[in-house]
């Protein structure tokens, strides 16, 4: 599985690189290696979201998570 992570009004640093790619990599077995899953993290204030947007076969599998917390959204 291939992860893209961008960072909007946050600087995506290596620890949050890991627990993105540790998190959302358990999902790898249900998907083929070349799958893309397109990781974007946001802060607006106090809100810290995470949106996480897979394609598959015509289709899109996409989840949202807004906490106070970075890596609590992350989990």
């Amino acid at each position: 599985m291939k992860f893209v992570i961008v960072g909007k009004n946050i600087e995506v640093t290596d620890n949050l690189k890991s627990a993105v790619e540790d998190k959302i990599g358990k999902l790898e077995r249900y998907f083929t290696p070349d799958t893309e899953a397109r990781v974007t993290l946001s802060v607006e204030k106090d809100r810290q979201k995470i949106e996480v947007t897979i394609p598959v076969k015509g289709s899109i599998i996409r989840s949202e998570q807004v906490s106070n917390d970075m890596y609590v959204s992350i989990d």
